[in-house]
Formats: structure tokens, sequence, C-alpha cells
């Protein structure tokens, strides 16, 4: 009598048709938003801010700790992260499970931001959608041209506690964020770095950003904590404002773009930097 031994194995259960994407980045979540793919989006890491109002999606966790179980486990059609997924093991595990991975580049400049949405449209098959934000991407990029702060000294700091100031050096989004409007960056060490209000001060900025979740207080809170600041170049000018952190999470982003031109805009608008001091 001869057995035979039946194997169950993992059954796709969605259509040929349906996309369901996982993703293990901030940034990836915000273009796939940006893109219009949202209502095929399954699942998000911690990183990963959802718009308000928007369904709550299972967490997969931390982008560096993943778990290839854990992923696998739900279904995806497409998963899709930055260099940043890891471990290696779970990289290696999606490369040979059936389904597709795709990986971008964290965006440092415009020009990666436009790569990304290209590989990303193109992986899923909607040419159209990604040539139409490369459009809007593009517009935006005008506006910045026409409206900088070239010429600009500016200091990004990052809104974490008011009494530590924590500015950004070369090699961070906040630098990133101000060469995208065509300034200078005060810093001139790499990375994030502590530092004092005093030494701040000696720096002169002639711009200052603030880089918090509440950005309507973040600079009120920041300048009560360093009243030596109200006398750089930057605060005497009114020439300080605040920026979405959020929108700066994972490299430049459509919304890092948005933010830029707000700020540009405000900038170069003293009434609303008076209305905006006064609060």
């Amino acid at each position: 009598m001869k057995l035979i031994l039946l194997i169950a194995l993992p059954v796709s259960v969605y259509a040929a048709d349906e996309q369901r994407l996982i993703s293990t980045d901030a940034g990836v979540t915000e273009l796939i938003f940006a893109l219009g793919f949202e209502d095929d989006l399954i699942a998000v890491d911690v990183t990963s801010k959802l718009p308000e109002g928007y369904p709550k999606l299972p967490n997969i966790g931390y982008h560096r700790t993943l778990s290839a179980e854990g992923l696998m486990s739900l279904n995806p059609s497409v998963v899709i992260g930055s260099e940043h997924i890891g471990p290696s093991s779970v990289v290696t595990a999606l490369k040979q499970a059936d389904v597709q991975f795709v990986q971008l580049s964290s965006a440092k400049n415009s020009e990666q931001l436009r790569d990304n949405i290209r590989s990303l449209s193109m992986a899923l098959e909607q040419k159209e959608k990604g040539q139409a934000l490369l459009e809007s991407v593009d517009q935006k990029l005008a506006t910045l041209d026409k409206v900088n702060l070239s010429g600009e000294r500016v200091a990004f700091l990052l809104s974490m506690d008011d009494s530590k100031l924590r500015l950004a050096g070369e090699g961070t989004t906040g630098h990133s964020f101000i060469e995208l409007m065509k300034a200078s960056n005060v810093a001139d060490f790499k990375n994030y770095r502590n530092i004092s209000a005093e030494s701040l001060f000696e720096m002169k900025p002639s711009v200052i950003i603030v880089a918090g979740s509440d950005v309507e207080n973040a600079v009120q809170s920041l300048l009560a904590a360093n009243p030596v600041l109200a006398h750089t170049p930057a605060v005497k000018n009114k020439r300080i404002v605040a920026v979405n952190g959020s929108a700066l999470v994972a490299g430049l982003s459509v919304s890092a773009i948005n933010e830029a031109i707000r700020l540009t805009q405000q900038l170069s608008n003293p009434h609303t930097l008076a209305r905006q001091e006064n609060n």
C-alpha cells in the first residue's frame, strides 16, 4: 500500500489584479499616498505616520528589526522598503519569497525623490500616476526656484527638548532641507550635534528653522528656554520659523517640498512672521 504525504503550502487569497502593499519605511509610506496607492496598503512600520482619519493598519514593527514570518503572514503581493530594511536575513527571505520586493533609497535631494517616484510607479505598473506626480513635483520645485532662501545662513534645529539644541550638520535630512531652499548651513560638522544656545549665537544664523511635532508652539517654546537666541540676526529680524518634523522623518519627500515652499513664502512675508511672534 503506497502512502501519499500531502503538504499544505500558503495559498494567496487575493485576486490576481489586487495589490497588497506593505511599507517598511516612513518615506515609502508617504510616497505610496502621494502616488494614490493608499487603498492597496495593508500594513506599515512603526516610523510611518498615516493621515488623520485614515483607518488603522497592522504595525510590522521597526524597519531595521523586521520579521520575515510576520511580513509573509499578512499575505502581501508587494513589500516596499528603503536601504534601512533589516536584518539582512529578512532581505534575503523577501528576495526568495513569492512576493515582489522593491527597495528604494532614502531621498537626500530632489533628483533621488524623482527617481523613487519613477521606480515605485514602474514596479507597480502605474507609470501614468508616476508621471502625474513627477509633473506636480517639478511644478513645486519651479516655485522654489523663484522664491527661496538663497544667500541665507540657516540653522536647522530638532525640537526634542528645548533646553538641548540639536543642530543639523552635513549628511542629515535637515541639511538636505536647507539645500532644497538654496540656502547654506551654519553647521560645519556632519550629522546632528547637541550645541549650546551660546554656540548657536556665535554662528550668527540669519534664519532659524525649528523642526518638531508642535508647529504652532515650537518657536515660542524654544525662545522661552533659550533667551540668548533673541540676540541672533535670525530672531532680531523675525526670521525664525517652525517646520513639521513628520515631513522629514525619512529623507526628502513631497511633503518636505510643500513645507519648503510654505516656509520660504512665510519668510518673505513679514506680516505673517509678526503674527507668529505675537501668538
